[in-house]
């Protein structure tokens, strides 16, 4: 018969066979997934898990690890040395925060450390947390002439005991059960500590409650900023935060070097034996 042109289409459309028509007129069967099929996919799936988390980044990751634990305790180790020999803790904060603000500075201008622009009010945010960075260091500093090291590695476990309580309790973070026996262990091996600690001097334990102070309160400031900064707002980057707080420590040491009169510690520097002058140097490239 003849027909319109729109009825000719819409006689095709409905004569044009789908795929699984086609199939089922050319005798292809529709296999369905077995569960063993489906246990081996979810097996190949576990078996090659997403690449978020490379083979070359964990070796990364335990290479820097392994770094920090070096220079944390040459560090540490390094400043009681000088310490005992050469008493200019705002001197030396100076010299080393100097130093680290060279090394950021040095990087950017070399584009091996990403840096975004930098704004005013960074700085502002920032000079909080780079004051009480500054306390931490001049404490810690303050401290270690009078106790052991043992004690300062104590008081910071206690910190992280007592963050711990503070996340839990204001910011509502959750623990598991052994993290929590984690921490009451720690707690008691602090008690214990503090008994039985044959160092003890009462000098000394106080710098240290006031490098806790400054610790902790810097610790959930830069929780906030840092990740509202970084991870939020993606305005800055974690080696531009570092740069900020590194930079405005060294006004603040500046003049606390000044209040404390500092200004002979070139004097007291020259007599200093060469291995001495060496550990000094070389804790500020840590």
């Amino acid at each position: 018969p003849l027909l319109f042109p729109s009825q000719r289409a819409s006689k095709n459309s409905r004569t044009m066979p789908n795929k699984q028509e086609m199939d089922e007129e050319a005798g292809v069967e529709k296999v369905p997934l077995m569960k063993e099929d489906e246990g081996q996919n979810q097996s190949n799936t576990h078996d090659h898990p997403p690449d978020s988390m490379p083979h070359k980044d964990i070796k990364e990751a335990a290479f820097w690890l392994f770094m920090l634990f070096l220079a944390s305790v040459t560090m540490t180790v390094g400043n009681k040395y000088v310490m005992k020999e050469w008493d200019f803790a705002n001197t030396l904060t100076l010299m080393q925060n100097g130093t680290a603000v060279l090394y950021l500075g040095l990087g950017r201008y070399g584009g091996m450390l990403d840096m975004k622009p930098f704004a005013l009010q960074q700085w502002k945010v920032f000079a909080v947390s780079s004051f009480f960075l500054a306390m931490q260091i001049l404490t810690s500093l303050k401290a270690l002439p009078f106790v052991a090291i043992a004690t300062v590695v104590a008081f910071r476990n206690t910190c992280t005991v007592v963050i711990a309580m503070i996340d839990y309790t204001f910011f509502g973070t959750k623990f598991s059960r052994e993290q929590i026996w984690s921490l009451a262990l720690t707690t008691l091996g602090m008690i214990v500590y503090a008994l039985q600690d044959i160092n003890f001097n009462l000098v000394g334990y106080l710098w240290l409650v006031g490098n806790s102070v400054a610790t902790i309160f810097n610790t959930f400031w830069n929780k906030f900023y840092i990740t509202h900064y970084t991870k939020e707002l993606k305005i800055q980057t974690s080696y531009g935060v570092s740069f900020i707080q590194q930079v405005e420590t060294l006004p603040i040491v500046l003049v606390l070097a000044m209040a404390n009169n500092e200004g002979a510690f070139y004097e007291k520097f020259t007599p200093l034996v060469m291995t001495t002058k060496l550990v000094i140097f070389s804790t500020c490239l840590g």
